[in-house]
């Protein structure tokens, strides 16, 4: 009988994206350790948001190349590609404006703020990011296990 894998839900923010596509980035070879080990140790559904989605394509063309952000495009928006990606509804944003007036860091975007009402909305506790902002928050940030 085959080992089950436990079912998982993963938030993916800006950073991990970035990180998994800039090869010089710092954090590079960690975060594809990290996806790694999602897709092969748990049955891992990720989910995104839209406003992820513009920074990172902004990002990218800024750090990388323009060519390489409209392949992300692509990718991304691609029918089989097995990030779901979740619209910021007019709730979540008045949810996220919320949370970012509750902050007392100067370092926590509304992007992140928009992350963490979506992640409540969608009931997610676990994100894969390297922005210690979410764990000062209350969520779990997904590391090498």
């Amino acid at each position: 009988m085959e080992d089950q894998k436990s079912k998982q839900t993963v938030f993916v923010d800006s950073d991990a994206f970035v990180a998994l596509l800039k090869e010089d980035d710092t954090n590079h070879e960690h975060a594809l350790r990290v996806l790694n080990e999602l897709l092969e140790r748990y049955d891992t559904t990720f989910i995104t948001s839209n406003y992820v989605f513009s920074e990172v394509v902004t990002v990218v063309s800024q750090r990388i190349g323009h060519s390489e952000a409209v392949a992300f495009i692509d990718t991304v928006t691609a029918p089989e590609y097995y990030i779901e990606m979740k619209r910021v509804s007019p709730d979540v944003e008045r949810q996220a404006i919320e949370v970012f007036k509750r902050q007392t860091s100067k370092n926590i975007s509304f992007v992140d703020c928009t992350n963490m009402a979506l992640m409540s909305a969608f009931q997610i506790q676990d994100i894969f990011s390297f922005d210690g902002g979410y764990k000062t928050n209350g969520y779990t940030i997904r590391e090498m296990m």
